[in-house]
């Protein structure tokens, strides 16, 4: 904790991750941990860890403002479901990481590590800045749509978005209930499953995997592929082509053609009545990108809606579909390095697929673009699949580079 809160000091003027820290309190949680433990009491899997978790989940102990002038100074009454699970296995929350308002898709005051004239990504950005930083270990963050794959590849971050459903959101900024899922941040994929072995213990422990057949690999480009960046699409064909199995291209149905439309018109449609009856003084301070998707919402037909929504239902069965032959999706995370801040936050359109149908993805920052700086590998698994794609992920980050099997 003391080494976490130092490296903090040291580095959050420049990187900005944080939008609330107690490091008084921090460190009287750190030191009762230290007690009991050596008095021998029960300690759970994440004991004494320091986590950062993003403001959109509530805390108890600590403003919960899900980045928004709207809710300054919101102190909730318990903590969100995601939240006081970490406690349960003996994590002590170090404090919150930024958000962008609401989780949107808009700049947050978050700089990203390896490049501060880069962007860090969105919404989740605080949490992939601070574990890639070594301001802590792991970092707890949200997806709809790009918020954990997305500021995971700018920064250099290893991200698990697991399936939807995969662990209790009650407590944190639902926007659209069928594109809520859990992200979580760290930096190898061993300390992802140990991370996510505090939702699902069956998750905690990967070393089986020398034991596993080596998962049947497919690429998938998706709609989001023409604005991939030449440099990122060669160094994915140069990893892959280093794979130690065959990695087949099979097409993905014209349906998904449509996926990028599904998703922002269902964010849009549920932006609209969440936000649409505010004030209008409160509706004004919101950001642009809010306010444009609320308006966009508020224009929706009842009867587009019932289209997109069936849509996604189609989309989310053809999706399970492509694991017939295949065990493992490949894919970039974002289509290419970090932009600069100037350009905005960087597009989202390589994960919005996969999340729309549900499927739980790890991003690997196993690839790099000219500049340098990292670009995620998007692994892909099947829905209800995690273990697997855990295990999967560990057996490719291995192939490419051994050092990355453990950090904590």
């Amino acid at each position: 904790m003391e080494a976490c809160l130092a490296r903090i000091a040291a580095r959050e003027p420049e990187v900005r991750a944080w939008s609330y820290l107690d490091p008084a309190s921090a460190l009287d949680q750190a030191r009762e941990a230290d007690r009991r433990q050596a008095a021998g009491q029960p300690l759970g899997p994440l004991h004494g860890l320091p986590i950062g978790v993003k403001d959109v989940f509530d805390t108890v102990d600590m403003p919960s403002e899900y980045g928004s002038a709207l809710y300054r100074g919101r102190r909730p009454q318990v903590d969100a479901a995601a939240v006081a699970r970490l406690r349960r296995a003996g994590a002590i929350i170090i404090g919150k990481t930024t958000t962008s308002e609401f989780g949107m898709y808009h700049p947050s005051p978050t700089r990203n590590p390896r490049d501060l004239a880069r962007s860090p990504g969105v919404s989740s950005a605080g949490s992939a800045a601070a574990v890639v930083d070594h301001m802590v270990p792991l970092a707890l963050g949200t997806q709809h749509t790009a918020s954990t794959t997305l500021p995971a590849s700018f920064c250099g971050a290893f991200a698990f978005k697991p399936s939807l459903g995969f662990a209790d959101m009650a407590g944190s900024n639902i926007l659209v209930p069928r594109l809520a899922h859990l992200g979580l941040m760290a930096r190898s994929v061993a300390d992802l499953a140990l991370f996510a072995g505090a939702f699902d213990s069956t998750l905690a422990d990967l070393d089986s995997i020398e034991r596993l057949p080596a998962p049947r690999v497919a690429l998938v480009r998706g709609p989001g592929w023409a604005s991939v960046a030449p440099d990122a699409a060669a160094a994915l064909d140069r990893l892959l082509a280093r794979l130690a199995v065959p990695v087949a291209e099979p097409p993905l149905p014209t349906e998904f053609e449509r996926a990028l439309e599904v998703t922002l018109g269902l964010l849009d449609a549920h932006l609209a009545f969440r936000f649409g009856a505010l004030p209008t003084e409160d509706f004004e301070r919101l950001c642009p990108p809010l306010r444009a998707g609320v308006d966009s919402g508020r224009a929706m037909s009842a009867p587009r809606y019932l289209e997109l929504d069936a849509l996604a239902d189609r989309l989310t069965m053809l999706a399970a579909g492509l694991f017939a032959e295949h065990d493992l999706l490949v894919t970039l995370s974002t289509p290419g390095e970090a932009t600069l801040l100037a350009e905005g936050p960087g597009s989202g359109v390589m994960s919005m697929p996969w999340s729309l149908c549900g499927l739980p993805t790890v991003s690997l920052p196993l690839l790099h673009g000219v500049g340098g700086l990292p670009i995620g590998l998007q692994l892909i698994g099947p829905q209800g699949g995690d273990r697997a794609l855990l295990q999967a992920a560990a057996w490719l980050a291995a192939q490419v580079n051994p050092t990355t099997s453990h950090e904590i």
